[in-house]
Order: C-alpha cells, then structure tokens, then sequence
C-alpha cells in the first residue's frame, strides 16, 4: 500500500457523503494510487453498499 492510499484511507474516516466523494475523486486522479487501492478506498468509504 502506497503512502497516499494511507492519507486516503485515513482522511475517509468520519468523513460526510460530500467529502467522501471529494477524496475519492481526488484518488482516482492520484497517478500514485493502483486500481485495486482505488476499489478498497470505495469499499471503505461505502461499506454498507457491498
């Protein structure tokens, strides 16, 4: 896991619906972050929707 999967991860904790789709976004823009730590940042952010 990359460092910014880990600042992801942590800034989704607590996180309203709008800002969750902020981080996530801004993620899935992070040249850093894989396509399998992208879909565990969803799962994570949503994780009564799996």
């Amino acid at each position: 896991m990359t460092e910014n999967y880990e600042s992801y991860l942590f800034a989704l904790e607590g996180a309203g619906p709008k800002l969750k789709e902020i981080i996530l976004d801004k993620a899935a823009h992070d040249r850093t972050v894989t396509l399998s730590e992208l879909c565990a940042l969803t799962r994570a952010a949503y994780p009564e929707e799996v």
